[in-house]
């Protein structure tokens, strides 16, 4: 016997449809969640789209919605809760959604929904600050302002690093100029040239370079890491978060003996099918962060108004999604995408 059917958002072989799927099932320690939003990944996405797959996948990791059912063994949970949720193949561009409750994250009253649908890129986003391992009042450049790299410059900022935000697009400079932090600064390699960066890490150093630059853009280029290389001091950390080309001057590196880390999606949890597919958490004893607890963090800065990323979010009908993905071929520069499922 078939079960319900839904609608879904799946890509093959370069195209992007929407098709009927069979309803995710309840399990042991998952919620059902009527999706409300979805936020698009773009550079994962774009990718995924593509490579031209030859077989259907669903698009998407990061969604909010509303809570339909509880899963037995569910805690500190109940029928409509609104939550964020996190994490592919659990979550998807897709009406409703069986997600085990270490992917999900409350949402208080107040929170905008829309930003709460980005909880994905947000915990990301922190987990690539935390890797780098900052103290308190040391320096950070974020090389990239996309969604990514606009969420952390500002979450960078309210942790009082001194942070650098490096983009070489106008318009995203310009975004995150508007936050006009005083623990901040952008610099828009389009306009000014690399000199006016290395002046400024000078000036903010005493000649020492910063603590970690954190590559939150997604390129092929393969000069970013040998950039990052000449702005970090000796011993410092270069955290990659976005798709980089992994090529780099040896020299350079033996010089500054610096530190490349990969920061592996939302954190520790990630990948380990006890912690998702099985809902068993690790102790705070253990494990302080992990991605279910960056999503909270996430959240919690939302609420607090610690990051904005409304003012650059754009909104298209579900139904829209053939075409949203073909503007956003197109349209590179669009920070927030977010599809609108029903009435909140």
């Amino acid at each position: 016997m078939e079960g319900k059917k839904m609608r879904a958002i799946l890509t093959c072989e370069g195209k992007v449809y929407l098709d009927e799927v069979e309803e995710p099932q309840l399990g042991e320690r998952t919620l059902l969640v009527r999706t409300l939003y979805s936020a698009i990944s773009t550079g994962t996405e774009l990718n995924l789209i593509s490579s031209k797959t030859k077989n259907p996948f669903r698009l998407g990791y990061s969604a909010v919605g509303v809570v339909e059912e509880i899963g037995n063994g569910v805690k500190g949970f109940e029928i409509g809760n609104l939550v964020a949720c996190y994490g592919a193949p659990y979550v998807f561009h897709g009406e409703k959604l069986s997600v085990p409750i270490t992917l999900c994250a409350k949402v208080p009253q107040g929170v905008s929904l829309k930003e709460a649908a980005f909880v994905g890129l947000g915990a990301i986003a922190i987990h690539g600050i935390r890797k780098a391992n900052l103290q308190f009042g040391e320096s950070v450049v974020i090389l990239g302002l996309g969604l990514l790299g606009q969420l952390s410059y500002q979450i960078s900022a309210h942790a009082n690093y001194r942070v650098i935000g490096v983009s070489y697009s106008n318009e995203h400079a310009e975004i995150a100029k508007k936050f006009n932090y005083q623990n901040g600064h952008v610099i828009n390699l389009q306009e000014e040239n690399e000199d006016s960066l290395l002046k400024y890490i000078d000036e903010i150093t005493e000649g020492n370079g910063v603590d970690a630059v954190v590559i939150t853009a997604h390129s092929p280029d393969t000069k970013l890491i040998d950039n990052a290389l000449k702005w970090v001091r000796v011993g410092g950390k270069i955290v990659i978060v976005g798709n980089v080309r992994m090529e780099f001057d040896r020299e350079a590196f033996f010089q500054k003996e610096a530190e490349v880390l990969i920061s592996r999606a939302a954190g520790p949890g990630r990948y380990d099918l006890n912690y998702e597919k099985n809902a068993v958490d690790y102790p705070v004893s253990l494990v302080r962060w992990t991605e279910g607890r960056n999503m909270k963090e996430y959240i919690r800065l939302l609420k607090e108004k610690k990051i904005v990323i409304s003012p650059f979010i754009k909104e298209y009908p579900f139904e829209k999604a053939p075409e949203v993905y073909s503007s956003l071929k197109k349209e590179p520069n669009i920070l927030g995408t977010i599809f609108k499922y029903s009435k909140e």
